[in-house]
């Protein structure tokens, strides 16, 4: 039986590394508040979520055989009812998201690309620039909850491009190293484009709901992060990934481009 999200407590868990780390923890404070949890990507490792959402096909592809078949799964209408049905023979809902990417133009606040990416929520649809969990957590104020939390968060450039490349530590809760198939450049530049949708989100929910969402393991959006709820003492050492990056990131993508036609 589904649960209502309105009036509710949602616990959004996205699978960065500190899901794993800190799992004791957040699987006592889902044991000891009445939550509904939001499940994003592959964390079938760790819980069955109350609602699961999948925006990304590879991790769908790579990860959906370790469902529980009593998930309750959401997808994007991007994806197609086959691509589902090759992984999952039981039911499942769709959302209405609009399939929209920052680029590396945007820092311009007046640019078109910069218009397209700004949050919103009209005729039933969800339009903005989102990864998996921008979506669980502005699905949550949609659906009127009444307190988002958020764990697992991270970031893709939390860890140092010399830890990952060694492999010492992982972008996300499973495997290990550059777990998300992409150069560290180009994940530093994912965690800017997420912070300026978790920003607009963010005020979305001030202004519409009263209220701001937190994430409560360690976080490269250290705006939003708590870390008083688990007494975690951990916290992001490295520069918060800002827009004046862009210009950087942009030299060092055509740069790499360069290299690639030598």
């Amino acid at each position: 039986m589904n649960k209502n999200i309105e009036n509710s407590h949602v616990l959004v868990i996205c699978p960065g590394p500190s899901l794993k780390r800190y799992w004791n923890k957040i699987r006592k404070f889902i044991k000891n508040n009445d939550v509904i949890t939001f499940g994003c990507n592959h964390i079938s490792d760790f819980i069955t979520p109350d609602y699961h959402f999948w925006n990304s096909l590879l991790r769908w592809e790579q990860f959906a055989n370790c469902l529980n078949k009593k998930s309750n799964l959401i997808f994007p209408t991007s994806f197609l009812r086959r691509e589902i049905r090759k992984k999952w023979k039981g039911s499942f809902k769709k959302i209405k998201v609009t399939k929209r990417y920052w680029g590396v133009e945007s820092y311009n606040l007046n640019s078109a690309k910069y218009k397209r990416c700004k949050v919103k929520y009209k005729n039933g649809i969800m339009y903005g620039c989102f990864n998996a969990g921008s979506v669980a957590i502005f699905r949550s104020y949609i659906k009127h909850a009444s307190k988002i939390s958020v764990v697992g968060l991270d970031g893709y450039s939390y860890d140092t491009y010399k830890d990952l490349k060694k492999k010492k530590v992982s972008q996300h809760c499973y495997g290990k190293g550059m777990t998300d198939g992409f150069t560290y450049i180009w994940g530093r530049k994912k965690d800017i484009d997420s912070y300026r949708t978790l920003n607009m989100i963010y005020k979305y929910g001030k202004k519409n709901c009263g209220f701001g969402f937190e994430i409560l393991t360690p976080t490269v959006y250290k705006k939003f992060y708590n870390p008083r709820i688990f007494g975690i003492k951990e916290k992001y050492e490295g520069e918060e990934p800002i827009v004046k990056e862009y210009k950087k990131i942009k030299h060092l993508l055509n740069q790499k481009k360069r290299l690639k036609k030598e």
